[in-house]
């Protein structure tokens, strides 16, 4: 929740070459066994049941597929991180809708005004536990959640998804996400033989079968979806997984990533993931420039976006396609694909810009300081930091008082809310969006699709509703994170 960067930076030269957990795939080479896997198609079937598959679902040819791509950014959201992941995601999509990302977050050192523009800017906001510990408990799982709600505005129903930190998981784990509500993990890696595309749990993991958690009876989780993590292979074939900017030159990665994408594109069309802890790729006094790293990742997704069927989405948007599957020329016709800002009168704290006057949230939020804990909210700050045993403290600020911030309610999305005054401005079937799609220069072609024009106003018939060692304790003192 902190947002400055401390004295000890010095200690980040020591991040890449000592701390680079999840970098590569452990324990694995490109070869990796399916074990005991073993999955019935005729009784597993779509929405709510998918068995683990390197072919596109519902029997699709790759030319009827789209090529979806997920950027995905773990950790704190920091005012300089969010400026980065924003750069990552500057392209649009084929309908002419702004490319989106989903950040697993931990809480500490996080901003959660910017937890809320990110949501409110159409990317999704997924649990990285609370105090970024591996193996999490039932606890850290629900106290992330409860925060992100609490002080960022994320309906809870949009809290989705999972990552564990150092992608440190067991059974148990998977299990307690199931029995909290989530949707999805995404934390197992896909090598080689393993590249499948999403798929549910209920006969079982496919994925990282080398740590034994796909024996028979491991993990039956009925609903509950895997979404792999897809290695690239570096000069060598050594499995790279985060930040894979890391482990080479931007060209040696920029070759690496182009083999890998295309070994997906001109294949089963599995997803492309690129996951990123944007602490790598942001610029810190006294440390080696990371522009050039930072630049070459941005022009592969750039030079990948061109194509016409590639998609930039978020995991959200990923599995709500796979429960549904439609060709590639449909996929622009689809609600989860299009980009609506509600049109509202007046500035309301809700992370958008809606008096279009180029501030968001004219700085209705509240500061909330602790010492140590310091972060902003459209909401209520808390009497005492959040904490993992209290992620939700009382409010400072009695109910009725003057400044004091109406929570989220069940029946109203974020976007929407005006915690101030105390209002949804959607409660009719008739709210009134904006469509923020543009113009793009792609040729339709493969499912390519050029539909959306310039932006203009509509009513929208829909109401939202939500659904180591001393420098690594000293980096962890700094909510320097990695996983």
């Amino acid at each position: 929740m902190k947002s400055s960067i401390p004295l000890l930076a010095f200690l980040l030269p020591f991040y890449g070459a000592l701390c680079q957990e999840g970098a590569s795939v452990p324990g694995v080479t490109t070869t990796a066994s399916v074990s005991s896997y073993n999955c019935d198609p005729a009784s597993c079937q779509l929405p709510n049941c998918l068995c683990a598959s390197k072919n596109p679902p519902n029997g699709f040819s790759a030319a009827d597929t789209p090529q979806f791509v997920t950027l995905t950014f773990d950790d704190s959201i920091q005012t300089s991180l969010y400026q980065t992941a924003r750069k990552m995601l500057s392209m649009r999509n084929p309908n002419g809708c702004p490319a989106l990302g989903t950040w697993f977050v931990s809480m500490q050192y996080t901003d959660f005004s910017l937890v809320q523009q990110w949501y409110s800017a159409g990317n999704e906001i997924a649990d990285h536990t609370f105090s970024h510990v591996g193996t999490p408990s039932a606890q850290e799982i629900a106290a992330c959640r409860t925060a992100l709600n609490t002080y960022g505005g994320i309906p809870n129903g949009k809290i989705q998804g999972f990552r564990a930190p150092f992608l440190n998981y067991t059974k148990d784990t998977l299990g307690e996400l199931l029995k909290q509500g989530f949707l999805y993990d995404s934390s197992a890696s896909a090598v080689s033989d393993d590249t499948f595309w999403p798929y549910t749990l209920d006969y079982g993991m496919a994925n990282d079968c080398w740590t034994g958690i796909c024996g028979t009876g491991q993990v039956q989780l009925p609903g509950l979806w895997e979404v792999p993590m897809y290695a690239v292979l570096d000069n060598v074939s050594i499995p790279q997984l985060m930040d894979v900017y890391i482990s080479g030159t931007p060209q040696d990665v920029t070759q690496w990533s182009t083999t890998a994408f295309e070994r997906h594109y001109t294949g089963g069309r599995q997803p492309f993931g690129i996951y990123v802890h944007p602490t790598h790729l942001t610029a810190y006094p006294g440390l080696s420039d990371p522009a050039p790293k930072l630049d070459a990742l941005i022009e592969f997704v750039k030079e990948i976006s061109k194509k016409p069927d590639v998609w930039i989405v978020t995991n959200q948007q990923l599995l709500q396609w796979m429960k549904n599957p439609v060709k590639a020329s449909e996929l622009s016709k689809q609600d989860y694909m299009k980009c609506q800002q509600p049109v509202i009168s007046k500035e309301i704290c809700n992370g958008l810009d809606d008096d279009a006057n180029g501030t968001i949230d004219d700085n209705l939020f509240n500061n909330c300081n602790f010492g140590t804990t310091t972060f902003k909210t459209c909401f209520n700050c808390p009497s005492t930091a959040p904490t993992l045993d209290t992620p939700a403290p009382a409010s400072a600020s009695q109910k009725g008082a003057e400044g004091y911030r109406y929570p989220l309610p069940l029946d109203c999305d974020t976007k929407w809310w005006d915690p101030i005054g105390n209002a949804c401005l959607c409660t009719t079937t008739e709210c009134q969006y904006k469509d923020t799609a543009v113009s793009v220069n792609k040729t339709t072609q493969q499912g390519g699709s050029n539909t959306n024009d310039k932006s203009q106003e509509k009513s929208v018939g829909s109401l939202m509703t939500p659904s180591l060692s001393a420098v690594y304790v000293a980096l962890l003192a700094l909510g320097i994170y990695w996983l």
